[in-house]
């Protein structure tokens, strides 16, 4: 799990952005917005800024949980049985 967050947040770190549903593992490809948007309810889609940013705009159903939340927060997306497709910008 460390090691996918890693790799989840390096993107991060650096102002790149990336769209990657969990459980996926580091190996697979991002996902386009329109392929993640092609889920429906399968997904949810996770706005990993921070709360001020996720407030002036998000994408419609999105949840917001920031990046340096996401290991802590895990069991609870877990828990909403959807795919979390992690986004950020």
């Amino acid at each position: 799990m460390k090691r996918r967050l890693a790799l989840l947040l390096a993107p991060l770190a650096f102002g790149a952005c990336v769209v990657w549903p969990a459980g996926s593992g580091p190996n697979a490809a991002p996902l386009t917005f329109e392929q993640a948007q092609a889920l429906g309810e399968k997904a949810v889609f996770v706005d990993v800024r921070e709360p001020w940013q996720f407030a002036e705009s998000h994408i419609p159903g999105a949840i917001n949980v920031p990046a340096e939340q996401v290991e802590a927060r895990a069991e609870e997306l877990r828990r909403l049985g959807r795919l979390p497709v992690f986004y950020c910008g």
